[in-house]
Protein backbone atom coordinates (compact mmCIF):
# COMPACT_ATOMS: atom_id res chain seq x y z
CA UNK A 1 0.00 0.00 0.00
CA UNK A 2 1.70 3.28 -1.38
CA UNK A 3 1.40 6.01 1.72
CA UNK A 4 1.07 9.57 1.25
CA UNK A 5 3.51 11.94 1.38
CA UNK A 6 1.62 13.62 4.76
CA UNK A 7 2.37 9.92 6.43
CA UNK A 8 5.75 9.98 5.30
CA UNK A 9 6.15 13.64 6.58
CA UNK A 10 4.96 12.42 9.70
CA UNK A 11 7.46 9.30 9.92
CA UNK A 12 10.35 11.80 8.60
CA UNK A 13 9.78 14.22 11.83
CA UNK A 14 9.54 10.90 14.07
CA UNK A 15 12.84 9.67 12.54
CA UNK A 16 14.16 12.71 13.50
CA UNK A 17 13.04 13.34 17.13
CA UNK A 18 15.07 9.98 17.58
CA UNK A 19 17.68 11.40 16.09
CA UNK A 20 17.70 8.61 13.04
CA UNK A 21 18.81 10.75 10.34
CA UNK A 22 19.08 7.83 7.58
CA UNK A 23 15.92 7.06 7.91
CA UNK A 24 14.94 10.76 7.44
CA UNK A 25 17.21 10.75 4.30
CA UNK A 26 15.80 7.77 2.76
CA UNK A 27 12.27 9.31 3.53
CA UNK A 28 12.78 12.27 1.91
CA UNK A 29 14.37 10.64 -0.81
CA UNK A 30 11.11 8.62 -1.36
CA UNK A 31 8.94 11.84 -0.70
CA UNK A 32 10.81 13.71 -3.76
CA UNK A 33 9.70 10.51 -5.89
CA UNK A 34 6.26 11.01 -5.43
CA UNK A 35 6.90 14.88 -5.20
CA UNK A 36 9.45 16.34 -6.75
CA UNK A 37 9.03 19.81 -5.70
CA UNK A 38 8.66 19.08 -1.92
CA UNK A 39 10.57 21.89 -0.32
CA UNK A 40 11.34 20.69 2.97
CA UNK A 41 12.82 16.97 1.65
CA UNK A 42 15.04 18.69 -0.60
CA UNK A 43 16.33 21.41 1.95
CA UNK A 44 17.09 18.59 4.36
CA UNK A 45 18.60 16.70 1.66
CA UNK A 46 20.72 18.88 0.58
CA UNK A 47 21.91 20.29 4.09
CA UNK A 48 22.88 16.42 4.43
CA UNK A 49 24.95 16.60 0.89
CA UNK A 50 26.68 19.93 1.93
CA UNK A 51 27.72 18.43 5.18
CA UNK A 52 29.21 15.21 3.49
CA UNK A 53 30.89 17.26 1.15
CA UNK A 54 29.19 15.83 -1.89
CA UNK A 55 28.69 19.01 -3.26
CA UNK A 56 27.31 17.97 -7.48
CA UNK A 57 24.16 16.58 -4.91
CA UNK A 58 24.02 19.73 -3.06
CA UNK A 59 24.12 21.45 -6.31
CA UNK A 60 21.47 19.42 -7.65
CA UNK A 61 18.83 19.65 -4.93
CA UNK A 62 19.58 23.46 -4.51
CA UNK A 63 18.88 23.95 -7.79
CA UNK A 64 15.34 22.70 -7.05
CA UNK A 65 14.84 24.43 -3.70
CA UNK A 66 15.71 27.69 -5.44
CA UNK A 67 13.33 26.98 -8.67
CA UNK A 68 10.46 26.20 -6.45
CA UNK A 69 11.38 29.06 -3.61
CA UNK A 70 13.58 31.77 -6.18
CA UNK A 71 13.65 34.35 -2.82
CA UNK A 72 15.00 31.61 -0.41
CA UNK A 73 18.60 33.50 0.30
CA UNK A 74 19.73 31.02 2.48
CA UNK A 75 19.42 28.11 -0.77
CA UNK A 76 20.69 30.90 -2.87
CA UNK A 77 23.91 31.14 -0.89
CA UNK A 78 24.05 27.41 -0.27
CA UNK A 79 23.63 27.02 -4.34
CA UNK A 80 26.99 29.61 -4.92
CA UNK A 81 29.37 27.85 -2.13
CA UNK A 82 28.39 24.53 -3.85
CA UNK A 83 28.98 25.56 -6.96
CA UNK A 84 32.12 27.22 -6.22
CA UNK A 85 33.74 23.87 -3.78
CA UNK A 86 33.26 22.23 -7.49
CA UNK A 87 35.09 25.23 -9.32
CA UNK A 88 32.38 26.66 -10.96
CA UNK A 89 33.16 30.21 -10.02
CA UNK A 90 31.96 32.01 -12.68
CA UNK A 91 28.27 30.17 -12.17
CA UNK A 92 28.75 30.89 -8.26
CA UNK A 93 28.98 34.53 -8.97
CA UNK A 94 26.20 34.45 -10.77
CA UNK A 95 24.11 33.35 -7.81
CA UNK A 96 26.40 35.52 -5.71
CA UNK A 97 25.25 38.21 -8.10
CA UNK A 98 21.49 37.34 -7.65
CA UNK A 99 21.97 37.28 -3.59
CA UNK A 100 23.17 41.57 -3.76
CA UNK A 101 20.05 41.98 -6.05
CA UNK A 102 18.32 40.31 -3.52
CA UNK A 103 20.02 42.34 -0.66
CA UNK A 104 22.72 44.84 -1.44
CA UNK A 105 22.75 45.96 2.48
CA UNK A 106 24.26 42.70 3.42
CA UNK A 107 28.21 44.02 3.62
CA UNK A 108 29.65 40.46 3.72
CA UNK A 109 28.46 39.98 -0.18
CA UNK A 110 30.82 43.02 -1.26
CA UNK A 111 33.99 40.83 0.16
CA UNK A 112 32.72 37.66 -1.45
CA UNK A 113 32.00 38.92 -5.09
CA UNK A 114 34.83 41.19 -5.01
CA UNK A 115 37.34 38.17 -4.17
CA UNK A 116 35.33 35.86 -6.68
CA UNK A 117 36.56 38.54 -9.53
CA UNK A 118 39.95 38.47 -7.98
CA UNK A 119 40.09 34.65 -8.41
CA UNK A 120 38.42 34.96 -12.39
CA UNK A 121 41.50 37.77 -12.56
CA UNK A 122 39.01 40.88 -13.34
CA UNK A 123 40.83 43.35 -10.32
CA UNK A 124 39.35 46.61 -11.91
CA UNK A 125 36.01 44.82 -11.43
CA UNK A 126 36.71 43.41 -7.83
CA UNK A 127 38.40 46.93 -6.68
CA UNK A 128 34.77 48.40 -7.97
CA UNK A 129 33.00 46.07 -5.55
CA UNK A 130 35.42 46.59 -2.71
CA UNK A 131 34.80 50.12 -3.30
CA UNK A 132 31.05 50.02 -3.26
CA UNK A 133 31.28 48.12 0.12
CA UNK A 134 33.04 50.03 1.64
CA UNK A 135 31.21 52.88 0.63
CA UNK A 136 28.00 51.13 2.08
CA UNK A 137 29.67 50.32 5.51
CA UNK A 138 32.94 52.10 6.10
CA UNK A 139 34.16 49.50 8.48
CA UNK A 140 34.40 46.64 6.03
CA UNK A 141 38.03 47.25 4.82
CA UNK A 142 39.24 47.26 8.24
CA UNK A 143 37.30 44.35 9.62
CA UNK A 144 40.59 42.46 9.20
CA UNK A 145 42.18 45.07 12.00
CA UNK A 146 39.43 43.83 14.69
CA UNK A 147 40.19 40.57 17.27
CA UNK A 148 37.09 39.74 17.26
CA UNK A 149 36.73 38.79 13.34
CA UNK A 150 36.76 35.60 11.82
CA UNK A 151 39.72 34.26 10.26
CA UNK A 152 38.34 33.77 6.92
CA UNK A 153 36.15 37.24 6.97
CA UNK A 154 39.55 38.81 8.55
CA UNK A 155 41.30 37.04 4.92
CA UNK A 156 38.68 38.72 3.19
CA UNK A 157 38.61 42.08 4.13
CA UNK A 158 42.54 42.63 3.49
CA UNK A 159 42.76 41.00 0.58
CA UNK A 160 40.30 43.91 -0.52
CA UNK A 161 41.73 46.47 1.58
CA UNK A 162 44.95 45.53 -0.30
CA UNK A 163 43.16 45.16 -3.48
CA UNK A 164 42.14 49.01 -3.32
CA UNK A 165 44.97 50.56 -2.25
CA UNK A 166 47.20 48.92 -5.09
CA UNK A 167 44.38 49.99 -7.34
CA UNK A 168 43.75 53.74 -6.57
CA UNK A 169 47.88 54.09 -6.62
CA UNK A 170 47.93 52.68 -9.66
CA UNK A 171 45.52 54.59 -11.13
CA UNK A 172 47.14 57.97 -9.65
CA UNK A 173 50.04 56.98 -11.01
CA UNK A 174 48.71 56.31 -14.72
CA UNK A 175 46.75 59.60 -14.26
CA UNK A 176 50.20 61.53 -13.71
CA UNK A 177 52.20 58.92 -16.23
CA UNK A 178 49.79 59.73 -19.51
CA UNK A 179 51.04 63.39 -19.31
CA UNK A 180 54.57 62.44 -20.32
CA UNK A 181 56.37 64.89 -18.64
CA UNK A 182 58.18 63.39 -15.70
CA UNK A 183 60.77 66.30 -15.02
CA UNK A 184 57.43 68.75 -14.69
CA UNK A 185 55.70 66.27 -13.32
CA UNK A 186 57.46 63.82 -10.73
CA UNK A 187 56.71 65.60 -7.50
CA UNK A 188 53.29 65.03 -7.89
CA UNK A 189 53.59 61.52 -9.58
CA UNK A 190 55.36 60.83 -5.64
CA UNK A 191 52.29 62.56 -4.11
CA UNK A 192 50.67 59.98 -2.18
CA UNK A 193 46.67 59.25 -1.28
CA UNK A 194 46.62 58.54 2.91
CA UNK A 195 43.62 56.75 2.75
CA UNK A 196 43.89 54.24 0.05
CA UNK A 197 47.74 54.63 -1.29
CA UNK A 198 50.31 51.01 -1.53
CA UNK A 199 53.00 53.28 -0.58
CA UNK A 200 54.65 54.34 2.70
CA UNK A 201 52.70 57.65 3.64
CA UNK A 202 54.94 60.29 5.98
CA UNK A 203 54.01 62.97 7.12
CA UNK A 204 56.46 66.30 7.85
CA UNK A 205 55.03 67.22 11.48
CA UNK A 206 53.18 65.51 13.81
CA UNK A 207 49.92 67.74 13.21
CA UNK A 208 50.23 68.13 9.79
CA UNK A 209 48.22 65.50 8.02
CA UNK A 210 46.16 66.00 4.65
CA UNK A 211 43.85 63.32 4.90
CA UNK A 212 43.20 62.91 1.21
CA UNK A 213 46.12 63.76 -0.93
CA UNK A 214 49.53 64.96 0.23
CA UNK A 215 52.03 66.22 -1.71
CA UNK A 216 54.85 67.66 0.16
CA UNK A 217 55.89 71.46 -0.16
CA UNK A 218 59.77 73.19 0.39
CA UNK A 219 57.47 75.52 2.68
CA UNK A 220 54.02 74.48 4.52
CA UNK A 221 53.08 77.78 6.98
CA UNK A 222 49.50 77.13 8.94
CA UNK A 223 48.79 81.16 7.58
CA UNK A 224 49.98 82.54 4.61
CA UNK A 225 49.91 86.41 4.49
CA UNK A 226 47.32 88.02 1.99
CA UNK A 227 50.03 90.61 0.84
CA UNK A 228 51.66 87.57 -0.75
CA UNK A 229 48.72 87.41 -3.45
CA UNK A 230 48.96 89.61 -5.65
CA UNK A 231 44.61 88.92 -6.29
CA UNK A 232 43.98 89.77 -2.44
CA UNK A 233 43.92 93.43 -2.65
CA UNK A 234 41.45 93.72 -5.28
CA UNK A 235 39.03 90.95 -3.75
CA UNK A 236 38.87 92.88 -0.77
CA UNK A 237 38.42 96.16 -2.31
CA UNK A 238 35.18 94.54 -3.80
CA UNK A 239 34.35 93.00 -0.56
CA UNK A 240 31.01 95.65 0.37
CA UNK A 241 29.06 94.62 -2.92
CA UNK A 242 30.23 90.64 -2.55
CA UNK A 243 28.49 91.10 1.38
CA UNK A 244 25.74 93.00 0.30
CA UNK A 245 25.06 90.05 -2.80
CA UNK A 246 25.83 87.25 -0.25
CA UNK A 247 23.14 88.75 2.74
CA UNK A 248 20.48 89.50 0.07
CA UNK A 249 20.84 86.47 -1.38
CA UNK A 250 21.10 83.80 1.38
CA UNK A 251 18.69 81.22 2.43
CA UNK A 252 19.77 78.46 4.10
CA UNK A 253 16.66 77.23 4.96
CA UNK A 254 15.97 76.52 0.77
CA UNK A 255 19.72 76.09 -0.79
CA UNK A 256 21.41 74.91 2.65
CA UNK A 257 22.60 71.41 3.95
CA UNK A 258 24.47 70.30 6.98
CA UNK A 259 28.26 70.49 6.16
CA UNK A 260 28.63 67.17 7.40
CA UNK A 261 26.35 64.52 6.48
CA UNK A 262 26.43 60.69 6.72
CA UNK A 263 29.70 60.41 4.85
CA UNK A 264 31.84 62.32 6.63
CA UNK A 265 35.17 60.44 8.20
CA UNK A 266 35.46 62.47 11.86
CA UNK A 267 35.60 60.82 14.25
CA UNK A 268 34.42 61.21 18.05
CA UNK A 269 31.45 61.94 20.09
CA UNK A 270 32.18 65.73 19.48
CA UNK A 271 31.41 66.19 16.23
CA UNK A 272 27.55 64.68 16.50
CA UNK A 273 26.05 68.19 17.27
CA UNK A 274 27.52 68.90 13.62
CA UNK A 275 26.43 65.73 11.75
CA UNK A 276 22.82 66.10 9.80
CA UNK A 277 22.41 69.45 11.57
CA UNK A 278 22.31 73.13 9.97
CA UNK A 279 24.30 74.03 13.06
CA UNK A 280 27.36 74.22 10.53
CA UNK A 281 25.57 74.65 7.24
CA UNK A 282 26.79 75.25 3.65
CA UNK A 283 25.16 76.88 0.62
CA UNK A 284 27.54 75.60 -1.83
CA UNK A 285 27.95 77.26 -5.13
CA UNK A 286 30.87 74.44 -6.46
CA UNK A 287 31.00 71.23 -4.59
CA UNK A 288 33.90 69.30 -5.77
CA UNK A 289 34.20 70.66 -9.18
CA UNK A 290 30.23 70.24 -9.45
CA UNK A 291 28.34 73.68 -10.00
CA UNK A 292 25.47 74.19 -7.84
CA UNK A 293 23.01 75.33 -10.66
CA UNK A 294 20.19 76.60 -8.37
CA UNK A 295 22.58 79.08 -5.97
CA UNK A 296 25.02 80.63 -8.69
CA UNK A 297 22.85 82.93 -10.18
CA UNK A 298 21.93 84.53 -6.99
CA UNK A 299 25.59 85.56 -6.92
CA UNK A 300 27.03 87.22 -9.87
CA UNK A 301 29.25 89.80 -8.52
CA UNK A 302 30.57 87.38 -5.90
CA UNK A 303 31.65 84.70 -8.82
CA UNK A 304 33.46 87.50 -10.87
CA UNK A 305 35.04 88.95 -8.02
CA UNK A 306 36.42 85.44 -7.71
CA UNK A 307 37.30 85.48 -11.44
CA UNK A 308 41.04 86.86 -10.89
CA UNK A 309 41.65 84.05 -8.03
CA UNK A 310 43.38 81.38 -9.34
CA UNK A 311 40.56 78.66 -7.49
CA UNK A 312 41.59 75.19 -7.39
CA UNK A 313 39.83 73.54 -10.30
CA UNK A 314 38.00 69.81 -10.38
CA UNK A 315 36.73 68.56 -13.98
CA UNK A 316 37.59 71.92 -15.47
CA UNK A 317 35.39 74.11 -12.91
CA UNK A 318 36.32 75.35 -9.80
CA UNK A 319 36.56 72.92 -7.35
CA UNK A 320 35.20 74.22 -3.80
CA UNK A 321 33.17 77.43 -3.13
CA UNK A 322 30.63 77.60 -0.29
CA UNK A 323 29.16 80.18 2.42
CA UNK A 324 29.48 78.55 5.56
CA UNK A 325 26.98 79.05 8.20
CA UNK A 326 28.18 78.40 12.02
CA UNK A 327 25.38 78.86 14.51
CA UNK A 328 25.76 81.08 17.69
CA UNK A 329 27.65 79.04 20.55
CA UNK A 330 28.95 76.28 18.05
CA UNK A 331 32.64 75.06 17.79
CA UNK A 332 34.51 73.25 14.66
CA UNK A 333 36.36 70.45 16.75
CA UNK A 334 40.19 70.28 15.51
CA UNK A 335 40.39 68.30 12.23
CA UNK A 336 42.62 68.10 9.38
CA UNK A 337 41.77 69.16 5.90
CA UNK A 338 41.97 67.14 2.28
CA UNK A 339 44.76 68.01 0.43
CA UNK A 340 47.67 70.09 0.39
CA UNK A 341 47.48 71.10 -2.63
CA UNK A 342 45.18 73.49 -1.79
CA UNK A 343 44.96 76.60 0.26
CA UNK A 344 41.50 77.31 1.62
CA UNK A 345 40.70 80.83 2.07
CA UNK A 346 38.49 82.61 4.74
CA UNK A 347 36.12 85.94 3.62
CA UNK A 348 34.09 87.13 6.49
CA UNK A 349 31.34 88.43 5.97
CA UNK A 350 29.44 88.69 9.32
CA UNK A 351 31.80 87.87 12.24
CA UNK A 352 30.22 88.97 15.22
CA UNK A 353 32.65 89.66 18.58
CA UNK A 354 33.69 85.39 19.53
CA UNK A 355 34.99 84.20 16.73
CA UNK A 356 37.51 82.46 15.83
CA UNK A 357 40.40 80.32 13.55
CA UNK A 358 43.14 78.00 15.51
CA UNK A 359 45.53 76.69 12.52
CA UNK A 360 48.40 74.53 13.90
CA UNK A 361 49.34 76.96 16.99
CA UNK A 362 48.39 80.08 15.28
CA UNK A 363 45.04 82.01 16.19
CA UNK A 364 43.53 84.48 14.35
CA UNK A 365 40.63 86.43 15.07
CA UNK A 366 38.49 86.78 11.77
CA UNK A 367 37.92 90.51 10.37
CA UNK A 368 34.57 91.50 8.28
CA UNK A 369 35.92 91.77 4.81
CA UNK A 370 40.27 90.50 5.39
CA UNK A 371 41.11 87.04 4.17
CA UNK A 372 42.42 84.57 5.85
CA UNK A 373 44.91 82.08 3.73
CA UNK A 374 46.04 78.81 5.42
CA UNK A 375 46.72 75.42 4.84
CA UNK A 376 43.83 73.57 6.39
CA UNK A 377 45.74 69.92 5.98
CA UNK A 378 46.79 71.53 9.63
CA UNK A 379 45.00 70.57 12.30
CA UNK A 380 42.84 73.28 12.57
CA UNK A 381 39.43 74.26 14.35
CA UNK A 382 36.74 77.18 14.41
CA UNK A 383 34.39 78.60 17.17
CA UNK A 384 31.44 81.18 17.17
CA UNK A 385 30.77 82.09 21.17
CA UNK A 386 28.11 84.49 20.15
CA UNK A 387 24.90 85.09 19.96
CA UNK A 388 24.38 85.70 16.57
CA UNK A 389 25.35 83.05 13.70
CA UNK A 390 28.64 83.85 11.48
CA UNK A 391 28.69 83.71 7.87
CA UNK A 392 31.95 83.09 5.69
CA UNK A 393 32.44 83.07 2.11
CA UNK A 394 35.08 80.21 1.66
CA UNK A 395 37.31 79.01 -1.65
CA UNK A 396 39.79 76.92 -2.25
CA UNK A 397 42.61 77.91 -4.55
CA UNK A 398 46.30 75.97 -5.59
CA UNK A 399 49.45 76.12 -3.19
CA UNK A 400 51.72 79.05 -4.48
CA UNK A 401 54.34 76.83 -4.78
CA UNK A 402 52.68 74.58 -7.57
CA UNK A 403 53.38 74.89 -11.26
CA UNK A 404 50.99 75.03 -13.60
CA UNK A 405 51.86 71.85 -15.01
CA UNK A 406 51.82 69.96 -11.22
CA UNK A 407 48.23 71.65 -10.73
CA UNK A 408 47.30 70.06 -14.29
CA UNK A 409 49.00 66.67 -13.28
CA UNK A 410 46.90 66.96 -9.99
CA UNK A 411 43.89 67.37 -11.54
CA UNK A 412 43.83 64.91 -14.56
CA UNK A 413 44.71 62.41 -10.89
CA UNK A 414 41.51 63.59 -9.05
CA UNK A 415 39.23 63.39 -12.07
CA UNK A 416 40.45 59.99 -12.82
CA UNK A 417 39.54 58.81 -9.63
CA UNK A 418 36.41 60.60 -9.87
CA UNK A 419 35.86 58.79 -13.35
CA UNK A 420 36.60 55.86 -11.42
CA UNK A 421 34.01 56.29 -8.72
CA UNK A 422 31.18 57.19 -11.04
CA UNK A 423 31.40 54.15 -13.09
CA UNK A 424 32.13 51.39 -10.13
CA UNK A 425 29.30 48.08 -10.85
CA UNK A 426 29.12 44.99 -8.74
CA UNK A 427 27.73 43.17 -11.90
Amino acid sequence: MTQSIEELEQQAAACSRRGDLQAVERICRDILRADGKHLSSLRFLADIALQAGDFPEAELRLRSLVGESPGDLRALSQLAQAMYRQGKRRQALEVYLALWRANPRERMIYLTIGCLYLELGETDRAAQVFSLGESRDGELLRLWQRTDTSPAVAAMSRTAWETLRRHHTDLHLAAVDAMQEPSHTGRIRAAVWPLLDAREVSYDHPLHRPQVFSIQHARSPAFFEPSEFPWAQQLEARYPAIRAEILAGLDVARDGRPYLGDGHRLEGEQWQPLVNTMNWASVHLYSRGVANRQVLTKFPATLAALEQVPLATQNGNPGEVFISVLAPHTSIPEHYGVSSAVLTVHLPIVVPPGCGLQVNDATRTPAEGKLLIFDDTWQHSAWNNSDQQRVVLIFELWHPDLTEREQAAIARSFEAREQWLRQRQVG
